[in-house]
């Protein structure tokens, strides 16, 4: 598997994108690794130098996706700027990444997977949720210091805000019963988390 040293590697960027258009097109199971060499345009023999498995490919898609979401709200959070404003950035980088269409296509194929192969919906997790909520709560532990905040439980706090922001949207878009909220309703989804969370959390 890839870290993401080895995703600056042009080859490796190569293979990634052409098993992300494979994964998104055919799913897990249908999806071969003679597929993802053909969209990759490279040699089998150079897929399987860096990954040893079409498993092992998958999770690093997977990895690289969550890679992109975790830069983002950090990119977000370095930004100068008042505690609620940063939550909102980062709130809305989380809900626009999350229910991305071709996010939620992936999404759909690890739920649809992981029972099959536990150690896909581990490494899944430690690659994606737990780096979200680490970088999130390391930015609410600032916020704390600042007195903005009050939080005793800076991983617990992540997690809250994170279910508040998604709330039950993600859910209904997975299972297809709504479209991706437009901005407008995207503002007002998030806005509402911050706000209910800057109260369950206000200093004393």
């Amino acid at each position: 598997m890839s870290t993401s040293s080895e995703e600056s590697n042009p080859k490796i960027e190569k293979i990634l994108a052409g098993a992300r258009q494979v994964f998104f097109k055919h799913g897990f199971g249908a999806a071969t690794t003679d597929m993802v060499q053909q969209a990759a345009g490279v040699s089998k023999s150079t897929v399987y130098s860096y990954f040893p498995s079409k498993d092992a490919l998958f999770v690093a898609v997977v990895r690289a996706e969550c890679q992109k979401l975790v830069a983002g709200m950090h990119g977000e959070r370095t930004k100068a700027q008042t505690t609620r404003e940063t939550l909102l950035r980062m709130g809305t980088r989380l809900f626009e990444t999350i229910l991305d269409p071709p996010v939620l296509a992936l999404l759909r194929i690890v739920i649809a997977e992981a029972p099959r192969f536990p150690d896909l919906g581990k490494a899944i997790r430690e690659a994606g949720a737990m780096p979200m909520q680490k970088e999130l709560a390391e930015y609410l532990v600032e916020a704390g210091w600042h007195g903005d905040v009050r939080v005793d439980d800076p991983g617990k706090a992540a997690r809250h805000f994170i279910g508040m922001v998604m709330h039950d949207v993600q859910m209904e878009c997975l299972l297809g019963l709504r479209t991706t909220p437009a901005a407008d309703e995207t503002r007002e989804i998030v806005e509402a988390a911050v706000d209910d969370f800057l109260r369950a959390h206000a200093p004393s």
